[in-house]
């Protein structure tokens, strides 16, 4: 299946898919590991000031509570402050963004000292459809104002195809900047890339900014296209929710502290199950990481991974892991790598298209709907 993600229409191609799976595994994968079915409590969504242009992320800087910056898949940051949008965006690369189907302004992150270095960083894909990771910072006169001229390009990475950019962006606990790749498009990854060691596609890249230049790494390979990714917080571990191609989709999860080489096993298998044959014969089934949650098609389409939830608004929310589906709106809840995916009460089936989830200062949890709308994730009334 090829998917158009980001103006999110699914629709069908020829799918190679094989039916075995590596070992027994659940049907429809509700957590894949032996954890207790914890149940999260219900909340309430409720919806913060403002109507947005495609709306694909939301972050803040660290500390910031006043501010909650909401990124415009065509080129635009605008701010939330103190419950009111400000006018003028935050930032405006409408002129150099390619916004068609998959690509455009995908993602923000700003930088662990953002508060004394004003440095925050976007990914995006250019007018040629290549992906950009891009710094910038902030103006010193207005700090709801970015400074265009700061402008520095930090990492390159050409597209083959107009699909599968990734394009989340995450400072892990190291310091460092990660970087989802997908694996460069079509269907299928007909050149192998997210397999293949010479390339950045299909990858979770890991940046050293203290090097000039910077230093680019392979943390992670063998996804298909890690749409969006974060960290715990308070554990430091990574969650990936990785968008599958004919018949399931799949919520990975690396340890704190892993040390990078871990292979997520796309385009060899899909979830757990073999896709394409030959390659799934080539790798090692023993040092590939399985996803810790997986569900097929009749259940939904199109993951948008989330976070664990570390605020304080909702405590009985607290280590539980958020995410859901793009196509169909359902949201779930799991405690930990090996629970058990639960639907989220107040939350499920609420949001027709969730483009993203987002994370503020606080901890507190946010989804967004790609039609134009932000909600903020409470404690049931």
């Amino acid at each position: 299946m090829k998917r158009i993600l980001l103006i999110f229409v699914v629709a069908a191609a020829v799918g190679a898919a094989a039916p075995a799976v590596l070992a027994p595994r659940p049907v429809d994968g509700a957590g894949l590991g032996p954890g207790a079915r914890a149940a999260p409590p219900g909340v309430a969504l409720v919806k913060i000031a403002g109507s947005f242009d495609r709306p694909v992320y939301v972050a803040a800087p660290p500390g910031d509570t006043s501010r909650l910056f909401v990124v415009e898949k065509t080129g635009r940051i605008r701010i939330v402050k103190d419950g009111a949008v400000i006018a003028r965006p935050f930032l405006d690369l409408s002129g150099v963004v390619s916004s068609q189907g998959e690509r455009g302004l995908l993602s923000v992150a700003f930088g662990p000292r953002y508060a004394s270095s004003g440095h925050f960083y976007v990914d995006y894909t250019n007018a040629a459809g290549d992906t950009r990771v891009v710094r910038y910072t902030v103006s010193a006169q207005d700090p709801d104002v970015a400074s265009t001229a700061s402008r520095k390009i930090l990492l390159r990475v050409p597209q083959p195809y107009s699909n599968h950019n990734g394009g989340q962006l995450q400072f892990g606990p190291d310091g460092r900047l990660y970087v989802g790749m997908g694996d460069g498009g079509s269907a299928g990854d007909p050149q192998g890339r997210a397999q293949d060691p010479r390339s950045r596609l299909g990858k979770m890249l890991r940046l050293s900014l203290g090097t000039s230049p910077v230093k680019v790494g392979v943390y992670a390979k063998g996804l298909r296209n890690p749409w969006r990714f974060s960290f715990d917080r308070t554990t430091g571990a990574l969650w990936i929710g990785d968008v599958g191609q004919s018949k399931w989709e799949e919520v990975d999860y690396l340890k704190p502290g892993r040390r990078a080489g871990a292979n997520l096993g796309w385009n060899g298998f899909e979830g757990t199950h073999i896709y394409n044959a030959a390659v799934a014969a080539r790798l090692d089934k023993g040092t590939l990481t399985w996803p810790v949650s997986q569900y097929s098609h009749s259940v939904g389409e199109a993951v948008t991974g989330g976070y664990v939830y570390r605020g304080s608004a909702i405590p009985s929310l607290r280590g539980f892991y958020v995410f859901g589906d793009y196509a169909t709106g359902r949201v779930w809840a799991m405690k930990g790598p090996d629970g058990t995916r639960v639907a989220l009460p107040g939350a499920d089936h609420k949001v027709a298209h969730i483009s993203s989830f987002g994370q503020d200062a606080a901890g507190e949890l946010y989804v967004v709907d790609i039609a134009g709308a932000v909600y903020r994730i409470a404690p049931a009334p």
